[in-house]
């Protein structure tokens, strides 16, 4: 059952990047798009924990890193969608396991949007990344937030669903209200 989860969840990441770097940059607006990857990375943190959080965040940041059009130093993105991660399985333990809810689920987006954004760009100026813009990392910041949210609303359901009906009837038993 868990070979079964970790194949999913690597399906999962790869949809995830090769949406995002192929038909998602045709959409951006002021350069950023909808970071798919870091929405399924948060799904599968709130489906399964911070442990499973931290290291799909770890895979799909290294997609990330090394898929052409890979302009910046490779790890970026491994670091900061590992980070994101593991704070929304965070989020997810913090509430005992029991579902999230609606909104919480829309918090924990934008937190994790605005995490990952953050890293990213620290990490960018750290090592002299000249496309990282302080000056405009607000309005960069709330584009992200609006696209990862409206993302989540269908990606995030539709994650923890499937995610839900692979793991053991007693961790079924156990979660149930």
């Amino acid at each position: 059952m868990i070979a079964l989860r970790i194949g999913l969840a690597a399906l999962f990441l790869m949809i995830a990047v090769t949406v995002q770097t192929s038909v998602l940059t045709n959409i951006a607006v002021a350069g950023v798009t909808c970071d798919l990857t870091l929405i399924v990375v948060i799904a599968l943190a709130l489906s399964r924990g911070p442990e499973w959080g931290a290291i799909a965040g770890f895979a799909g940041g290294l997609l990330l890193d090394v898929v052409p059009p890979a302009d910046h130093t490779a790890g970026r993105w491994a670091l900061s969608l590992a980070i994101a991660g593991y704070i929304a399985g965070l989020i997810r333990r913090e509430t005992s396991g029991s579902p999230v809810g609606p909104l919480g689920v829309a918090l924990t987006v934008v937190l994790g949007t605005a995490v990952s954004f953050f890293i990213y760009s620290a990490t960018g100026s750290l090592l002299h990344d000249p496309s990282v813009d302080w000056g405009e990392f607000g309005v960069r910041l709330g584009i992200a937030a609006g696209y990862d949210v409206v993302g989540a609303i269908v990606v995030i359901p539709l994650v923890m669903w499937i995610m839900g009906r692979v793991q053991p009837a007693r961790e079924r038993r156990r979660v149930a209200p």
